[in-house]
């Protein structure tokens, strides 16, 4: 697709954009003009999501309803036949002025179903086990007997599972595979490119395309999710299905839907101060549901190759692409009767402090020491020297029982087997300094984060969020060649990662080199549709390649400015209605220079008048725990 045509799809397109964000601000939080209104609504400790696949049709009450995911209200986004939900929530609750902090729970999926299983809720679970993200030609059938009891008289979908990374969301790394294919998927998801140099090369390859057209090969993105990822061990699910719903009333087809459903956790009156040892008692209120539903409708012929399989079992995760159906009555309130037990007691359980941590993955020391990082990720503005003591303590984790290195006279061979053998421990090291290089970044100590940094890459080249954080420091010091390097190279490693693209359109910004960063800021919208940023890095960049063919000595010959094929006056059009969008959808930064802009797209008759305005860009660093 041309350059012309991504900007005529994604520059100033409003698009029907899911409705997120924190939902309603703690009552301590709101103004005295609020507070009246606001004494009505129910105050909640938490609010959350869960989906669910469900089949009502399952003779076994206990199979019907299998959790695959929980999540945080203030992070999830609802779309469609989901956007009452937000809408109740803001108009019945206010969140508590002491919260459950549950992230670290609902942002990695081991800890959820070992939630699961330490409260008695596994019929609420697929069964389910984690691996060390190590292949080797046994790992196959291990997965098939201790995820489907695989004895070799299995129908296809009898043996079919699906791969999960532990703490990505938006459908990253989560790949369904028939038992068939399993040894090859694995080989692919657990082998990256290894060997400094063939990995340099590899590297340079996939950032000089990380702005083109999104990707059309499934596998090559999973493979990417995976060989990034920072946590030592994988998921795996036995696959679990929904009953088949249109997607439409009265249609013919048929959809292997996801049920999100979405509720509150009160603290009961008259329980326990919040500050004693002994969690407080919940109630659970439900807010509704809706289905998600994949891409294409389930059918013998879809379930037969990986890709087509993924697009009828995965739920579209892009706003643009999401589909939603109702759910009936009867069936929802079935899955609210299933999970009212479990979720309060899941989310009061243990599984959040350091203590147990350390004493239920004493045995797993890579896994432990991930979480302890990220247990530090969470303190690093409120408590940095707790962070700081917990990083010590996870380094240790990990350095305590670390295997040797491979001797520099080992063969290619033996070095590359070796590279991939310490592959889990190298990422979570790499987890480990980049946390510490976070850390001192928030506190004004940009070199110490820099060292840190570098040894976080030392230890894994690919880690996709470190080559952001590197590419911020160059921003910080004016170094916009070596953060356009870093920041591509982020984008090339993990597409679905965000930030990085606003970075790099404010770091070509600021270079003058406004055309790529229009394709730095389309590119972002093709993931992320909803984007303000996006649109006002696109939205400015087409203002100053315009702007002298407006006013001066070239004046009128917009019409001959072209980028990508589209012409002057389409521009002005696009970038007019891309700075409106980006003033709706950011109010708060929108600056008088950004108005004047604005004004010039939109009269002729003011342009003379108008100053030409400098290159300005919108803070865009982002601490990913």
């Amino acid at each position: 697709m041309s350059l012309a045509e991504r900007i005529t799809r994604q520059v100033g397109v409003t698009i029907d954009s899911d409705v997120g964000g924190v939902g309603a601000a703690p009552l301590a939080l709101a103004g005295a003009a609020d507070r009246a209104g606001a004494a009505a609504l129910r105050s909640v400790a938490f609010w959350g999501i869960c989906d669910v696949k469900f089949d009502a049709r399952l003779e076994d009450p206990g199979e019907r309803v299998k959790v695959l995911e929980l999540g945080d209200g203030k992070t999830s986004r609802f779309s469609h036949h989901g956007l009452a939900i937000k809408e109740r929530f803001d108009s019945g609750y206010c969140m508590d002025p002491s919260p459950l902090l549950r992230a670290v729970m609902t942002e990695n999926k081991k800890i959820s179903h070992d939630a699961f299983m330490q409260e008695g809720f596994s019929d609420l679970r697929p069964t389910t086990a984690s691996y060390p993200r190590l292949y080797h030609a046994a790992l196959a059938r291990e997965i098939l007997r201790d995820v489907c009891a695989q004895d070799g008289r299995q129908r296809a979908e009898e043996s079919r599972v699906v791969l999960k990374l532990v703490n990505r969301s938006r459908g990253a790394g989560v790949v369904v595979a028939n038992g068939s294919d399993l040894d090859e998927t694995l080989r692919r998801l657990l082998c990256p490119p290894v060997g400094r140099e063939d990995l340099d090369a590899w590297l340079t390859q996939l950032a000089s395309r990380a702005l083109g057209s999104t990707r059309t090969d499934f596998m090559e993105e999973q493979c990417l999710h995976w060989w990034t990822n920072e946590c030592p061990l994988f998921l795996v699910e036995r696959c679990c299905y929904s009953m088949p719903e249109p997607l439409h009333k009265g249609s013919e087809e048929k959809f292997d839907g996801t049920m999100r459903v979405a509720f509150a956790l009160c603290r009961q009156v008259g329980g326990p101060d919040a500050a004693e040892p002994q969690p407080q008692p919940l109630d659970i209120e439900w807010l509704g549901g809706y289905w998600k539903m994949p891409p294409c409708a389930r059918t013998p012929e879809s379930m037969a190759t990986a890709d087509a399989l993924q697009d009828c079992m995965v739920s579209s995760f892009n706003s643009v692409d999401k589909r939603t159906a109702e759910v009936r009555a009867e069936h929802l309130q079935k899955v609210f009767d299933a999970l009212t037990p479990a979720l309060p007691r899941i989310f009061s359980c243990g599984i959040t402090g350091v203590q147990s941590v350390t004493r239920i993955y004493a045995e797993d020391r890579l896994f432990c020491a991930f979480v302890l990082c990220r247990l530090a990720a969470a303190n690093r503005l409120k408590e940095p020297s707790r962070g700081l003591r917990l990083l010590e303590q996870a380094r240790e984790v990990v350095l305590h029982g670390r295997a040797a290195a491979a001797q520099p006279t080992a063969s290619e061979g033996q070095r590359r087997r070796a590279w991939l053998e310490r592959l889990p421990e190298a990422a979570v090291l790499s987890y480990i300094e980049r946390t510490f290089g976070s850390t001192s970044a928030m506190q004004g100590d940009w070199q110490s984060a820099s060292e840190s940094w570098s040894a976080s890459l030392e230890h894994f080249p690919l880690n996709a969020t470190t080559q952001f954080f590197k590419g911020c420091f160059h921003l910080e010091r004016r170094e916009l060649q070596s953060a356009e390097c870093c920041l591509l190279t982020a984008i090339a490693l993990d597409p679905d990662f965000k930030l990085p693209y606003l970075a790099l359109g404010n770091s070509l910004l600021q270079q003058r080199r406004f055309e790529p960063a229009i394709e730095a800021a389309v590119a972002c919208l093709e993931r992320f549709p909803d984007t303000p940023i996006a649109q006002f890095i696109a939205g400015q960049a087409i203002y100053h390649i315009l702007r002298p063919a407006l006013v001066g000595p070239a004046r009128g010959a917009v019409v001959a400015v072209a980028v990508g094929g589209l012409y002057g006056k389409e521009l002005a059009e696009c970038a007019h209605r891309a700075l409106g969008l980006a003033k709706r959808g950011v109010p708060e930064v929108w600056a008088k220079a950004d108005e004047r802009m604005l004004e010039f797209l939109a009269e002729p008759s003011l342009r003379s008048s108008l100053p030409r305005e400098v290159v300005h860009v919108w803070r865009v660093y982002g601490w990913r725990p």
